[in-house]
């Protein structure tokens, strides 16, 4: 991987941490919940592939190996039943909305 796709990387994932933190000013209790509980999965999510990044193990880009890493995650929490129906669909809709620019 080049280091201008790293760069891209990086770039891409300051934007969504930018987007989510928006909501601390700007968003109600509710976006303020879902965009906190995102966050935190896509902090780890990120911190997983940037590990792989530098172990050069990735066999895709890193945008979409981070979408998908950060829906297992999800998934897997929602599976647990840790967000209600509807929390889940506001944590889905923020997702999309974060990758639909990648």
């Amino acid at each position: 991987m080049s280091r201008s796709e790293q760069q891209e990387f990086f770039d891409k994932t300051d934007s969504m941490q930018l987007t989510l933190d928006s909501f601390i000013d700007s968003g109600s209790d509710q976006e303020l919940f879902i965009a906190s509980y995102l966050h935190g999965h896509f902090d780890v999510a990120v911190a997983n592939i940037d590990k792989q990044l530098e172990k050069q193990t990735l066999s895709t880009t890193p945008i979409k190996a981070l979408q998908s890493q950060l829906s297992e995650q999800l998934n897997d929490a929602f599976d647990a039943n840790e967000l209600s129906e509807d929390d889940a669909r506001q944590v889905k809709a923020l997702v999309k909305r974060l990758f639909s620019n990648s």
